[in-house]
């Protein structure tokens, strides 16, 4: 080649002398052979064109040094980067759809926890191991109940509100005697295997409860004497009696999938309760073991949950949850008392959410005692309590609310829901000085040789104790002293209520889903068959509003017969309410996508869990 060569005019034939001119195949006028390897690079590219029909021209002269570096193919890659340029194109498409492909699937399988780990922990105190999943046998244990929650639906729940709604059941009735309940079952439910939930499985879980089998003791008695039937897929349940709290015992019935099991299968599952089972709520169970639970996302579930692995680390006491929540091998645990919630709490960012429980913790009388027998006296008790202060000092303004009548401001559909207590010692101070009671150098009241001086009772459970030593606290200032007498909790009823032996007594009460407290206070509920222990007057009154609390199945006239039970209560005083219990579900602020109801059992932090989402 000719670098300063002049260049070819328009129209003329190339010649040998003409600058950057490739010259042909050096072996002889084969134009079709350096064709060959692009042949074999996937590529076909047509012969060089001949100049009027002759054979190539030859490179001549000081062209033959550059020829000898420069190839026929190279060449022709060189003018050709177009394509060269199209294929690193089509090329980067590729690997980016395949990198948007691989990111795709990472994501689902985060999603649906089949890599990187749980989405949430959950510190779990089991009381006993293995850790039961059949929510009907080892029911004592809060956690078979807790985690049973998200296997299992019932024919009812319990909304925000503490009130029942349809679950299972699409709708529901009652008849007009309040005796038959019909449950609607709708035909488009199934199990988490796929199989669809029946009637039969109603029945058959029914059965189970009230069998051997199982340990809920407490719910097989709510059964006893109901009479089960199936007719078509609607289950009729008749009771022996009217019983307004009948839904809210159906909302803590979890229906199993045992409709199609044999007697042989069903005691199998009750000696195997740590087997897994179909389920019927947000979650089923992946694994179990001594350590941990690890539930994925039940694949039939209506709503969805965001969480797509949820696993409880399983621990024996609630020192090595608290152990774990701090080292930060758990996302959550829940705390049942003060002193666990503080504990808790004392972890950099942990946030504490409140459930206010169906329990009640009140001041009991007993009318037979001299000087409790004025009902002047108890009133002024009464006013005296500053409720407010308790939940303040004890209970560290987070494990209680003020409750200032019978029903458990864990219902709200019918609790005061803003409960307002008139405390003031200088009026139950007054009122005992107009009533005779003279107040000693001592400090203690005294009228008529008898002393208002009392033994208050007092079961040796965290945070009773020091809850009694506040009321102490508080009462001495209006001339009232107490000594306490801590006993075991085991021991409690049986020894100290039930003999009528205690003189004022410090109790917690679970009342249940329901607001029927007729247990409590009922003139003829007396041990064995109820805890009304006050031993005070019959009051025809009160028993008729019980009665209506208890048998009524229209909302609106039970919330008027739960007022009249706290205006009764309120003027004969067999007890000073003091607060409801709260659980306290503390997790990390780094989980903000966490969502928590104000109110129900433990079980309840998670009836919001679908919403959850990953921090």
């Amino acid at each position: 080649m000719r670098e300063g060569g002049a260049g070819r005019g328009p129209g003329r034939v190339r010649t040998p002398g003409d600058p950057w001119h490739p010259a042909p195949d050096p072996e002889g006028d084969r134009s079709r052979r350096d064709h060959r390897r692009w042949w074999r690079h996937g590529r076909r590219v047509p012969p060089q064109a001949r100049a009027r029909g002759g054979s190539a021209a030859l490179l001549r002269g000081h062209d033959r040094a550059v020829r000898r570096h420069l190839r026929p193919v190279d060449v022709r890659q060189q003018v050709s980067p177009t394509r060269r340029r199209r294929r690193l194109e089509i090329g980067a498409v590729a690997a980016l759809v395949v990198v948007a492909a691989a990111s795709l699937g990472v994501a689902l399988a985060l999603k649906e926890g089949l890599i990187g780990g749980p989405d949430f922990r959950e510190g779990l105190v089991e009381a006993r191991t293995p850790l039961s999943l059949n929510p009907l046998i080892g029911a004592g244990d809060p956690a078979v109940h807790d985690v049973g929650h998200l296997l299992y639906r019932g024919l009812l729940r319990l909304d925000s509100s503490a009130y029942p709604r349809p679950d299972l059941a699409e709708t529901y009735t009652v008849s007009r005697d309040g005796l038959t309940y019909r449950m609607v079952l709708s035909p488009k439910q199934r199990w988490s295997d796929g199989r669809p939930i029946t009637a039969s499985d109603v029945t058959a879980t029914v059965a189970f409860v009230r069998s051997p089998h199982a340990t809920d003791h407490a719910l097989s008695a709510l059964l006893q004497g109901v009479k089960v039937s199936v007719e078509g897929s609607d289950v009729v349940f008749v009771l022996p009696a009217p019983r307004a709290s009948f839904p809210a015992t159906l909302t803590q019935l979890p229906i199993l999938p045992l409709g199609s099991m044999t007697a042989a299968e069903l005691a199998t599952r009750a000696s195997h309760p740590g087997d897994a089972m179909a389920t019927s709520g947000e979650y089923a169970v992946a694994s179990a073991n001594a350590t941990t639970v690890d539930l994925r996302v039940n694949p039939y579930v209506a709503s969805k949950p965001r969480l797509g692995r949820i696993d409880f680390n399983l621990y024996p006491n609630f020192d090595e949850a608290a152990h774990a929540f701090a080292s930060g091998d758990v996302d959550a645990v829940l705390a049942t008392t003060p002193s666990q919630r503080t504990r808790l709490m004392n972890v950099g960012g942990a946030v504490s959410h409140g459930l206010a429980t169906f329990r009640f913790v009140d001041l009991l009388f007993n009318e037979r005692v001299p000087g409790l027998d004025d009902p002047v006296v108890r009133q002024a008790v009464s006013t005296a309590v500053d409720r407010a202060d308790i939940v303040q000092r004890v209970l560290n303004g987070g494990s209680g609310r003020v409750q200032v009548n019978a029903i458990s401001e864990g219902l709200p559909w019918i609790a005061s829901n803003d409960p307002q207590e008139a405390s003031s010692k200088a009026a139950a101070s007054t009122a005992l000085t107009h009533d005779g009671w003279q107040l000693e150098p001592g400090g203690v009241r005294v009228r008529d040789g008898h002393v208002l001086a009392f033994t208050l009772t007092v079961p040796n459970a965290d945070p009773l104790p020091a809850v009694a030593l506040e009321v102490r606290r508080q009462l001495r200032q209006i001339g009232v002293g107490l000594t306490l007498d801590p006993v075991p909790p085991s021991t409690f009823v049986g020894a100290a209520l039930d003999s009528h032996l205690f003189q004022m007594a410090l109790g917690d009460w679970d009342e249940g889903p329901d607001p029927d407290v007729s247990t409590f206070w009922r003139s003829n509920a007396q041990p064995p068959q109820g805890f009304n222990v006050s031993g005070g007057p019959v009051d025809p009154f009160l028993d008729q509003a019980l009665d209506t609390l208890a048998t009524a199945t229209d909302a609106q006239a039970r919330i008027a017969a739960a007022g009249a039970v706290t205006k009764d209560l309120a003027n004969d005083v067999p007890a000073v309410f003091l607060y409801t219990p709260e659980v306290s579900y503390v997790i990390r602020a780094s989980k903000n996508g966490v969502t928590i109801p104000g109110t129900g059992a433990s079980g309840a932090r998670f009836a919001d869990i679908a919403e959850w989402t990953r921090s």
